[in-house]
């Protein structure tokens, strides 16, 4: 019979899993949304220097890009992906330091069962 402790840590490992499956899908997307706006970034910067003064300073072309409509838009997507993977990374120690806790548990209660089986005395 499992231990009730065990079947617990057993339920865990298995959500652990899906939260980790979860991680990776939200670095993927992370870095998707990140190139996404990069490269949005340097297609409004370089059309910029086209348009206009080949010699448009650095710090200006940025600010053209900056106030691109859709490169603010895939930033703020950018960063909300950002927020998720940060979140999920704290949500994954929470499910380590949980285990940890169950693991522990575990533990205890073998070594209870097994004390008490030499005593032929149930707890």
């Amino acid at each position: 019979m499992p231990l009730p402790t065990q079947t617990r840590l057993n339920d865990h490992l298995m959500r652990w899993d899906r939260e980790i499956k979860d991680f990776d899908t939200a670095i993927t997307t992370y870095g998707q949304r990140k190139a996404d706006h990069e490269y949005r970034r340097a297609v409004v910067m370089e059309e910029a220097k086209h348009r206009g003064d080949a010699k448009l300073s650095q710090a200006a072309a940025e600010r053209i890009a900056d106030a691109d409509p859709e490169a603010h838009r895939l930033h703020r997507e950018f960063r909300a992906a950002e927020s998720t993977v940060e979140a999920k990374k704290a949500r994954l120690r929470w499910c380590a330091a949980v285990a940890d806790a169950l693991r522990s548990e575990v533990s205890t209660e073998r070594a209870e069962r097994q004390l008490y089986a030499d005593h032929s005395v149930d707890p």
